[in-house]
């Protein structure tokens, strides 16, 4: 009986080499681990030799590995080639997260810079976090993420910055003689440090007075008045907020790009010229 290297174990073998892993190419190929062992497996006996060994806590691929893998590349582009000029592509989704900051403002906007950049992917958000997004990329769940690092570091090779701004209720008084109510975020969370660092340097004694696991609930408690919030100002505040009175503008926060292991990397390259220009928008 003839052999035949089938397409959608060389994926798996191509996965597991672009994203590092079994349990990221999973992830990224929304297989089970299992799945994706015994397509390696499948290849492995095809070729008459393993593909992959264990090395530390991840894989390497073995000599014969690599010339799998080079054919695997070839095979699979040729594939590839071949339904998109027939007209039988599968469509290819990106997986894009973001934080909840600005999502109002800013999603919308950088939906139809990427319709433009990628028309033929499909665009898939998922909102959450930043140390949430952080962890999803480094383990392949999401495929790009726009993260926040409220501490300003490293603007030359960011994607851009956002001011930070304190921000209050409508009727919110600052305290006379008091220690000055805050809301914030639960740990973790990259806005805390540069709250209290922003404090500190304005030598104002300070209480957390509410914190939230999420934009809603922290939006809420400071629309109630329970304090005041440190904040990256990305479009318009929602109704109820307003600039704190009385708080000098705080520093910028920078907005930085990443692709998981593997990952496209001309839709890589599309979303951080995308958020480029939506941010270069919003400095206007």
């Amino acid at each position: 009986m003839s052999q035949t290297l089938d397409i959608a174990p060389l994926r798996s073998v191509v996965a597991v080499a672009d994203c590092g892993g079994f349990h990221r190419a999973a992830t990224v190929l929304h297989l089970t681990q299992s799945a994706v062992s015994q397509h390696v497996r499948r290849v492995e006996a095809v070729v008459g030799g393993p593909v992959v060994q264990k090395s530390g806590r991840g894989v390497a691929f073995t000599e014969l590995g690599h010339r799998v893998l080079a054919h695997a590349r070839t095979i699979l582009a040729a594939h590839d080639r071949a339904l998109a000029d027939l007209g039988a592509a599968e469509e290819r989704v990106l997986l894009i997260g973001a934080t909840e900051h600005g999502a109002d403002v800013m999603l919308p906007r950088l939906t139809g810079a990427l319709g433009e950049r990628l028309p033929d992917w499909r665009l898939r958000f998922r909102l959450d976090r930043n140390v949430t997004l952080a962890d999803a990329i480094e383990h392949g769940a999401v495929d790009v993420a726009v993260l926040l690092d409220g501490s300003g570091l490293d603007p030359a090779n960011a994607s851009g910055t956002v001011a930070l701004q304190w921000v209050s209720s409508r009727s919110f008084a600052l305290p006379a003689h008091e220690p000055l109510p805050v809301v914030m975020f639960s740990e973790p969370c990259t806005l805390r440090e540069p709250t209290f660092a922003a404090l500190d340097r304005l030598g104002v004694p300070y209480r957390i007075a509410a914190e939230s696991a999420d934009l809603s609930g922290l939006f809420a408690a400071v629309r109630s008045g329970l304090g005041m919030a440190l904040l990256p100002l990305i479009g318009r505040l929602p109704d109820g907020l307003c600039p704190a009175e009385g708080m000098s503008p705080s520093s910028r926060a920078t907005v930085f790009v990443r692709g998981r292991s593997g990952v496209d990397a001309g839709a890589l390259e599309a979303v951080d010229r995308a958020v480029r220009d939506v941010l270069s928008e919003q400095a206007r």
